[in-house]
C-alpha cells in the first residue's frame, strides 16, 4: 500500500451539511479508489480500499450521492425455488429511491466535481452541491 494523505470531504446541498452522502473517488490514473459517508456536519473520512484511513496522493474524478431509505425487508431469502422467483419480482416492481441531491453528482462523468491530493499535505474540501 502507498502512503496515503489525509483527506475530508464536506458536502453542502441547499446550504446545508448533508447526512448519509456516499462520496466516492475514482483515479484518473492508478489502482487506488477511495470512499467515505457524511456525518451529521456534512464531512466524509476519505478511506482507501474502504479500510485505510487518507488517499494515495493524486488525481481524482468524484461522485455524491444520497438516496431515500426505502422499505426493502421482505423477509429472509426462500429456499423454495418458486417462492424465491416472486420474491424477486415483488423486488423489481418497487419504485427506483429517490434521489436526495441532484442525480447529476452520482456519476463520475456528470459530477463536474475533481479533487486534487498532494502528498504531505492534508486535504480538506468541499463540495458545494447545485440544482
Amino acid at each position: 500500500m502507498p502512503d496515503l494523505t489525509p483527506c475530508t470531504i464536506t458536502v453542502i446541498y441547499s446550504g446545508q451539511p448533508v447526512e448519509g452522502a456516499d462520496v466516492l473517488l475514482a483515479p484518473k490514473s492508478g489502482q487506488f479508489s477511495a470512499a467515505g459517508i457524511t456525518d451529521a456536519a456534512g464531512r466524509a473520512i476519505m478511506k482507501t480500499d474502504g479500510t485505510y484511513e487518507g488517499v494515495v496522493p493524486g488525481e481524482y474524478l468524484a461522485s455524491v450521492t444520497k438516496l431515500e431509505k426505502t422499505a426493502t425487508d421482505l423477509g429472509p431469502s426462500p429456499e423454495d425455488p418458486e417462492e424465491y422467483a416472486k420474491m424477486q419480482e415483488k423486488i423489481k416492481a418497487l419504485p427506483a429511491p429517490e434521489h436526495l441531491v441532484p442525480e447529476k453528482y452520482s456519476s463520475f462523468t456528470t459530477s463536474g466535481l475533481v479533487v486534487s491530493v498532494i502528498a504531505g499535505t492534508a486535504a480538506e474540501l468541499t463540495f458545494e452541491l447545485a440544482d
